[in-house]
């Protein structure tokens, strides 16, 4: 059967000509496009009760975070700066609550940027609140209004780590962040680092983890070698099939 990736959704309020409000729960097509290219089917998981994340993981064989927010600094227990930009308590809550029963039933877990961020302060760890002041970062990690699908600055992969065994040793990636990794949180490692020294990319121990600062989403169309992130996913997500399989089947004899 093919691996269901469920990727946690966003929200915005739309207004209209009837109504002041309309929420719409959404996730851009480059994620779904991501999937669908590695042999993934994509499942959008509405943002939700922290309640609900047990049956979300239930339907799926990887999770997927998403770009997006910034992470609400008092939940790596910190004041809000003023660079701080939109927050969301509720995504936040809502995320993390998948990770931590991804983590609970050993099933993939894969972020992109603010995803990265995101399992990171999940698993305890912290973030700068804004790199180009609290570092003095001079190098521009939000390209913007440069193209999505354009690669602006290079990264050094770590010895041995997912993303070495995919790219090699330098990478040139894209970039549209402000905050990153501090403090690591529990049981994970860094995987790359750009040449001013901000966390590109982490796994864990385990390699059930595995996130990026970038966005693949964007550049695998004009840059094929970037698929190479969301087979991986795939990879991890079709082993994490079988195992359950496995398991249900000696349970059972």
């Amino acid at each position: 059967m093919i691996p269901k990736i469920g990727i946690a959704s966003n929200h915005l309020i739309h207004p209209t000509k009837k109504f002041n409000t309309n929420y719409v729960d959404y996730i851009q097509m480059a994620y779904v496009d991501g999937i669908r290219q590695s042999g993934g089917l994509p499942i959008v998981l509405p943002l939700g009760k922290t309640t609900e994340a047990k049956d979300y993981i239930e339907t799926i064989d990887a999770l997927l975070l998403a770009g997006g927010q910034d992470v609400v600094p008092t939940l790596y227990g910190k004041e809000p700066i003023q660079e701080l930009g939109e927050t969301d308590l509720n995504r936040d809550q809502f995320e993390i609550s998948l990770v931590k029963e991804a983590l609970r039933v050993h099933k993939p877990i894969f972020g992109i940027c603010r995803g990265q961020q995101l399992i990171n302060v999940a698993l305890g760890g912290s973030l700068y609140q804004d790199i180009h002041l609290q570092l003095g970062i001079k190098t521009q990690h939000n390209q913007y209004p440069t193209a999505f699908d354009v690669p602006t600055h290079h990264i050094t992969t770590s010895s041995d780590s997912w993303l070495k065994q995919l790219f090699g040793q330098r990478l040139l990636v894209n970039s549209f962040h402000h905050q990153a990794i501090n403090k690591l949180g529990r049981e994970l490692n860094v995987a790359a680092q750009s040449d001013d020294g901000i966390i590109e990319s982490i796994e864990s121990n385990d390699g059930n983890i595995f996130a990026v600062q970038f966005h693949p989403e964007c550049l695998f169309k004009t840059h094929s070698t970037f698929g190479k992130i969301f087979d991986h996913l795939i990879d991890k997500a079709v082993k994490q099939r079988k195992n359950t399989i496995e398991n249900l089947i000696r349970s059972v004899s």
